[in-house]
């Protein structure tokens, strides 16, 4: 075996691998024997069907495939000796499977395209930073309050329809003179008044009683076309399109009687531990603070990052790239698609390529152990706020060995991890002045 690399720019070379019998013979023989042992023929005892018959048949795709096997092994050992940092992954190059002939041929080169990952290292000045916090006004704790009052309320079913009750009935669809329209629309389904777009449809329908109806324009109930598609059982195209009134007959009203402000919502929404007013809205605030932080974490890490991004200016192989995606998507993608779409993957893989190379010039890294720890602890809390007593030992663990199993999960919490040092890296590098903002004015500047 034969591998040579050819640089074409910083950012491309070309890897060329030649193969000789002595690499890949021993085990095409080997895979061979294996279906001899195995074959079943006409005339043939199991296992007896003669080799040159098993050759015969099988053997331009077993060479196929066991030449393949040592191809890519040794290339992706070639990138891991010589610490090669790539982008992607190697791509064929074009037209070269053309010329291969598995009857007669014995000796076999390859190339690959390889996209390299720029050198660059990322420098955190230690300059002031703006650090933006929600403060937790009054207001925002008023709102919430009313918000668990009506999600611990008393459900009741009254006979006329007020705002904010959620109306259920019968829809069908009209023709142009009003009358049921022949294989049309027919649905029960629900009306939430307060999410009526129309004001004028809301106050047709505030004041009517069970059994009544009324002819409604069906986008006057809604703002878009995927709720309006919901309520009628048809396709958000179709509800897109939908130039039909319907007659809507009320069957039943269903009406949220808000629990009050008391001991026993106290202690619905947090146990025993709060028994005053004070309390109660004070520890509202905490958790809202809680939230609203780590919403200020995430906004602070990306702006950060998107600045590092920006000053760096990293350079991409992105014609590479663009190879590399269709060759990887081919059934899903076209070069066209991929021309559109390039800008926005290539500032997510640059963002990505940043916060690698803090991690990896910082020595920030996540332990298995660390994993197992933070998950037996965010468990075990979990446990406690819900049953009020502490887990066996036992149960925990399990409870966590089975968490960990969950590969979509785990990913999730390593990523947490990571984030969680990458922040706590960046908040100790730069100056930050805290800054007090309203709940508006940060969810609305970006």
């Amino acid at each position: 075996m034969n591998i040579t690399q050819e640089k074409v720019s910083d950012l491309n070379s070309i890897l060329k691998v030649k193969l000789g019998p002595v690499d890949y013979q021993q085990r095409v023989d080997t895979q061979l024997k294996e279906l001899q042992r195995k074959a079943s023929m006409p005339g043939f005892r199991p296992g007896k069907v003669p080799f040159g018959m098993v050759k015969k048949m099988y053997g331009k795709s077993v060479l196929s495939d066991e030449v393949n096997k040592v191809l890519n092994n040794s290339v992706t050992e070639f990138i891991s000796s010589n610490k090669i940092e790539i982008i992607g992954q190697p791509i064929p190059a074009l037209n070269q499977n053309d010329k291969l002939n598995w009857d007669t041929q014995q000796e076999f080169e390859f190339a690959f395209e390889l996209g390299h990952a720029p050198e660059f290292n990322v420098e955190i000045e230690q300059e002031p930073f703006e650090y933006k916090m929600i403060k937790v006004e009054d207001a925002l704790i008023d709102k919430e309050i009313e918000d668990m009052q009506r999600r611990y309320g008393k459900v009741t079913n009254p006979e006329q329809v007020e705002k904010n009750d959620l109306v259920f009935g019968d829809f069908i669809e009209l023709d142009s003179d009003g009358n049921e329209l022949e294989n049309g629309i027919k649905k029960t389904s629900t009306i939430a008044t307060d999410k009526i777009k129309s004001e004028q449809a809301l106050a047709s329908l505030i004041g009517l009683n069970k059994g009544n109806h009324l002819v409604v324009d069906p986008h006057d109930l809604s703002n878009n076309a995927t709720d309006l598609a919901g309520m009628l059982g048809v396709t958000p195209a179709q509800a897109e399109s939908m130039s039909s009134n319907f007659r809507f007959t009320i069957t039943n009203i269903s009406r949220v009687q808000p629990s009050e402000l008391n001991e026993e919502l106290y202690n619905k929404v947090y146990g025993d531990s709060v028994n005053s007013i004070e309390e109660f809205r004070a520890k509202i605030k905490g958790e809202m603070s809680n939230m609203f932080n780590a919403d200020s974490d995430k906004y602070f890490l990306t702006r950060v990052v998107a600045g590092l991004v920006k000053k760096h200016d990293i350079q991409l192989p992105e014609d590479f790239l663009k190879r590399w995606l269709l060759f990887v998507n081919e059934k899903e993608i076209n070069a066209t698609q991929i021309d559109k779409e390039f800008p926005v993957y290539a500032e997510r893989l640059r963002t990505q390529m940043v916060i690698n190379k803090i991690i990896r010039q910082n020595g920030i890294e996540v332990k298995e152990q660390d994993i197992r720890n933070f998950v037996k602890d965010l468990v075990s809390k979990q446990f406690a706020s819900y049953n009020g007593t502490e887990m066996e030992e036992s149960d925990l663990d399990d409870t966590v060995t089975r968490v960990l199993k969950n590969e979509k999960e785990y990913n999730r919490i390593v990523e947490k991890m990571y984030d969680d040092k990458l922040l706590e890296l960046l908040k100790s590098k730069l100056k930050l002045n805290f800054t007090e903002v309203s709940f508006e004015d940060f969810y609305h500047q970006h």
